[in-house]
């Protein structure tokens, strides 16, 4: 959704530094001591062309998101009025308000078209391409349109065709023919364009606006867009984003199948009801199904399985949160196994001071002839049995402490003491060898010196 914003140390050509003046420098062409300013590679102009190309595609973000609210919110008037019977379809005031939509719509079209000029731009300025036609590949060309198409849907202002359906009898399972008009339809579907948020949420990022941040995106090559902002947040503050995204789902399906059973039988269903509505939403979400409300319509049906399926999805998400929140860290683990290695420990000196105790009744005992049979011998074998079985139990479960302990961190760690261990046996085989072969040269010179010293012997005798 989001490209990452102009980068910074990208080309290969860099501008020798003169002084403080060159390198802030505004004005291309001028000569420092000798040197011409090219602002393509200062990296003051890079900085300012980044603040200024982040302050731009913020505005229009803000601009894009607030016209995309504005048009959801009149339409939510006009129908809440149309509902109430305070207004008709027909009406001045209806009207106005859908003709306010449109010019938001259209308002909104323009603010994603600048949006997209702006990201072709720090494209072909990156890639250094002199053309768009070059820059605006099919993938570019297949999502601006496809927004295109997403933020233009919105409720006719002087149109409203009727449409059949077919939605089920509250008595019975009967079908019958009922119409919808196509701006209900309409008006579920301009949901989509709340996509903006998550636009407005990255934009807005402190990830997004950090320089460091980009730089090594950029050279890692990880795009810090909406699914790198949305997973850094879930890993920072998991609850927050569950809850904002589960409470904003549930309000929005609840009033899209109150007008969806609103417009299909509107006196005989009791989802007309909005609190009706919000409690079928609540039961589908949360997989229970009680079964006392059940929309009739295909539209609300449709938005009914939607709503199951997003609520088995964020229960599996907030199970996974809640399994990560629950899990101790590496310190807390750390202190956890420390204290029951220490009463594993306590707990074998108990049973090891428990058989020698045990031992020596048994030999008193037996030094005082008691029969083996007898029920004071087999109390203290059977105290004996238990103490030795309690000791070697102490002693197993304290191994499985010490090698379920062993992570990732304990690994790489005995790995680099082992290999320091290593590096200083084969610097110590090294010197060994060093000095084995000076004292091989020192033993070669001396038996030299002796052959001498026995030849010299030799030619004094012959004399």
């Amino acid at each position: 959704m989001e490209e990452s914003a102009l980068t910074l140390g990208v080309t290969s050509n860099y501008t020798k530094y003169d002084s403080t003046e060159t390198l802030i420098s505004d004005d291309a062409g001028k000569n420092y001591g000798g040197m011409t300013a090219d602002l393509s590679n200062n990296l003051g102009y890079r900085l300012r062309r980044r603040k200024e190309v982040l302050s731009q595609r913020k505005l229009i973000v803000d601009i894009s998101f607030v016209l995309g609210v504005l048009g959801i919110g009149f339409v939510i008037i006009d129908t809440e009025l149309i509902f109430n019977q305070v207004t008709s379809v027909d009406s001045g005031l209806s009207t106005a308000l859908r003709v306010l939509t449109s010019a938001t719509t259209g308002a909104l079209l323009l603010a994603v078209v600048a949006y997209h000029i702006i990201g072709l731009r720090l494209h072909m300025a990156r890639a250094g391409f002199s053309d768009w036609r070059l820059a605006m590949t099919g993938n570019k060309w297949i999502k601006l349109i496809f927004e295109l198409f997403v933020c233009m849907i919105h409720p006719l202002p002087f149109l409203d065709i009727p449409i059949q359906t077919v939605s089920v009898a509250s008595q019975g399972n009967t079908l019958k023919t009922s119409t919808i008009p196509i701006n209900a339809i309409l008006t579920i579907l301009m949901f989509l364009r709340l996509y903006l948020f998550g636009r407005f949420i990255v934009v807005h990022s402190k990830l997004f606006l950090d320089t460091s941040v980009q730089s090594l995106g950029a050279l890692s090559r990880v795009k810090i867009n909406a699914q790198f902002v949305f997973r850094a947040l879930m890993s920072t503050m998991p609850g927050v984003v569950l809850t904002t995204v589960m409470f904003g789902m549930f309000i929005i399906n609840s009033w899209n199948l109150r007008v969806c059973e609103m417009y299909t039988s509107p006196v005989e269903d009791d989802l007309a009801s909005f609190p009706q509505a919000m409690w079928l939403t609540a039961v589908t979400f949360l997989t229970v199904g009680y079964g006392d409300l059940f929309p009739h319509s295909y539209c609300g049906r449709l938005i009914a399985g939607w709503t199951g399926l997003m609520g088995v999805g964020i229960m599996a998400l907030s199970v996974a949160v809640l399994a990560k929140n629950l899990e101790q860290s590496r310190s807390e683990k750390y202190v956890h196994t420390f204290v029951q290695q220490i009463a594993l420990d306590k707990q074998r000196k108990h049973a090891a001071a428990n058989i020698i105790k045990q031992m020596i009744r048994i030999y008193k005992m037996r030094k005082a002839k008691l029969p083996e049979r007898s029920s004071q011998m087999l109390l203290h074998r059977t105290k004996l049995l238990k103490a030795i079985r309690s000791m070697h139990e102490a002693q197993f479960v304290k191994i499985h402490l010490q090698e379920c302990t062993v992570g990732p961190v304990e690994l790489a760690t005995g790995l680099n003491d082992m290999q320091a261990c290593i590096k200083s046996v084969q610097e110590e085989q090294k010197h060994l060898g060093q000095r084995i072969a000076t004292i091989e040269a020192l033993t070669l010179s001396m038996s030299a010196q002796v052959l001498e010293i026995k030849e010299i012997i030799a030619k004094k005798k012959i004399f």
